[in-house]
């Protein structure tokens, strides 16, 4: 996984987790956090909130957390980055296999398009070794 958590960043937060609930409060908190040190446009507020919605829905989906086994997600600014860390519980998934390619009308389908979209608003995404951890990189 790419390692950018250092001690000199102009902003960090860590959230846990343990209800599906908890993500308008996880944006919110983020996007105030960030916006106290780097004003935001309105589009960029929004792709911060839909890349955050996306990562953690797909945890809540397909890991089931729990107060025992939570999801946790890091957020830090530094310079202009954005990078937001999202960790699980969950027997992960292939991510080479899902984000390899994708169906030129998987836009158009109910599911399956949320890591396309991640993947289209970021500028790095870095997963480890099973899928349950990523980090993505978002220029602010």
């Amino acid at each position: 996984m790419c390692a950018f958590w250092c001690l000199y960043m102009d902003y960090a937060s860590r959230y846990v987790l343990t209800s599906i609930e908890d993500i308008k409060r996880v944006v919110s908190g983020v996007l105030n956090g960030v916006e106290k040190r780097s004003p935001l446009n309105e589009e960029c507020r929004f792709n911060v909130s839909l890349v955050i919605n996306e990562l953690l829905v797909n945890c809540f989906e397909h890991a089931k957390p729990t107060k025992k086994s939570p999801v946790i997600l890091k957020a830090a600014l530094k310079n202009g980055l954005l990078v937001i860390g999202v960790t699980d519980c969950g027997g992960g998934f292939e991510y080479q296999k899902v984000c390899g390619g994708l169906p030129d009308d998987s836009l158009f389908k109910e599911r399956g398009r949320g890591l396309m979209l991640v993947r289209a608003l970021c500028q790095e995404i870095c997963y480890n070794s099973i899928g349950n951890s990523v980090e993505v990189k978002i220029v602010i």
